[in-house]
């Protein structure tokens, strides 16, 4: 059973080249109010950043939700440099 933190993750295909692939980065930690969901795969493509666990279970945020990212190297911040995303929308 996922955890409430978990229960928005889903299913769904990998971006590819048709939708504007322009990063994967494997081997991808993802933490959500500090809480980690594992090790997967982030996607950066035109439209949307997605990340994917091995299982194929993952996120899809479209731009607009996002409503502010940054690279984070404080390690007061998170014991290693990250990709920060503030997201406007509900998860779940």
């Amino acid at each position: 059973m996922l955890s409430p933190a978990m229960s928005f993750l889903k299913s769904f295909p990998p971006p590819g080249s048709a939708d504007g692939l322009r990063l994967q980065q494997p081997d991808t930690e993802a933490v959500l109010n500090g809480k980690g969901l594992g090790t997967g795969t982030l996607y950066i493509a035109d439209s949307r950043l997605s990340w994917l666990d091995g299982s194929g279970l993952g996120f899809s945020l479209e731009y607009p939700t996002i409503s502010l990212h940054a690279v984070s190297r404080d390690p007061n911040a998170y014991p290693q440099e990250h990709l920060y995303v503030m997201v406007n929308a509900k998860l779940g």
